[in-house]
């Protein structure tokens, strides 16, 4: 698999996967036109049961109020959450059956196929993404005296992971700003540790979560931009996701998911306090971090392909590894999404 690994801009570099993981997924069956077996008819689902891995943060609160309030147990479904901070495990960790569905953003979707990794989209996390959401925002610290990403050029950024989505609209926004994102020196970090770094002048800003966020907050830090909001409106990049060959041996499970997710998603946008609340046994936080969690309320819950094809281009824009420019680009970015989570019309 492919990931963005260098400190500074220096474009996609192979990571290679274990041969454990590569001999899991060629043993996969062949994949069906555009992710969808031929038999998910209707029917209780095949797997009750599934093992979920997860990047904690307040945009799992649909998710946890769904769970809370009953929506999964009504399609026949137990969910077992386990926290996983870094993303290329967790797709490793699908594709070679340890998870049975795990979180990913559109940019490990688009790496891992373009490496022959057949994982697929089967639902958004939290809807797609609303002119006012504040889910995912870049902070500055109070001392460094940066006030807008035009300030960001030479500077350190604590991004979750060098490949990660964050590290690619951090230097979209670079652009748009007029600096050169080659300058900003990318430092990673987990979510839960950015704010101390921040305090402790060890970074001058961080791609942040909520709840973590808050802390930053409080203690002076300035926000840049709403990453998202800016890069992706209109469109998901946070994704529930699995392996082609569990789609094909569980169809019905796959659907009575997605179809949760899709209730979740609404629910919690008819009541965001209860889905706060759903965050305080979810997450272990605190009845004051929950009741200021933020995510992208409101949201259309359903998938649709814009992020994708956004996330090529940039991938495409700054990878400099041409054998990694050439898989992405050759890439149908339909056949990445089980078509029961598209957005009709």
């Amino acid at each position: 698999m492919k990931f963005l690994t260098t400190r500074r801009l220096g474009g996609l570099t192979a990571v290679a996967l274990a041969a454990t993981l590569l001999a899991a997924c060629s043993s996969s069956p062949a994949p069906a036109p555009g992710g969808q077996s031929e038999d998910s008819g209707d029917g209780a689902p095949e797997k009750a049961s599934l093992t979920i891995a997860i990047n904690p943060s307040s945009q799992f609160a649909p998710m946890y109020y769904g769970m809370e309030s009953g929506i999964f147990e009504d399609h026949g479904l137990e969910l077992e959450i386990v926290p996983q901070t870094d993303v290329a495990a967790i797709v490793s960790g699908i594709a070679s059956g340890t998870y049975d569905l795990g979180f990913a953003t559109v940019v490990h979707v688009l790496t891992a196929n373009a490496n022959g990794i057949p994982i697929r989209t089967i639902s958004t996390i939290e809807g797609q993404v609303r002119p006012d959401d504040e889910g995912t925002v870049t902070i500055a610290s109070a001392a460094s005296g940066i006030t807008d990403f035009a300030g960001m050029e030479g500077k350190k950024l604590a991004t979750v992971g060098l490949s990660s989505h964050n590290t690619l609209t951090a230097w979209a926004l670079a652009d748009e700003a007029g600096i050169d994102p080659k300058s900003i020196e990318l430092v990673q970090l987990p979510f839960g540790q950015m704010a101390a770094a921040l305090e402790n002048g060890d970074v001058d800003a961080a791609v942040m979560q909520w709840p973590f966020a808050e802390d930053a907050m409080k203690a002076g830090g300035v926000p840049l931009e709403y990453n998202n909001r800016v890069m992706f409106q209109d469109t998901a990049t946070t994704f529930f996701n699995t392996s082609q060959a569990f789609i094909d041996q569980n169809p019905n499970t796959v659907k009575a998911f997605s179809d949760a997710m899709v209730e979740s998603i609404e629910a919690a946008t008819a009541d965001p306090d209860a889905a706060r609340k759903a965050l305080i046994p979810g997450l272990g936080l605190t009845p004051e971090q929950a009741a200021a969690a933020r995510w992208n309320i409101g949201g259309v819950p359903q998938v649709n392909l814009k992020a994708f094809e956004t996330a090529r281009e940039f991938l495409l824009k700054y990878s400099e590894d041409a054998a990694a420019k050439s898989a992405i680009e050759t890439l149908d970015v339909s056949t990445l999404v089980w078509p029961g989570a598209l957005e009709k019309g």
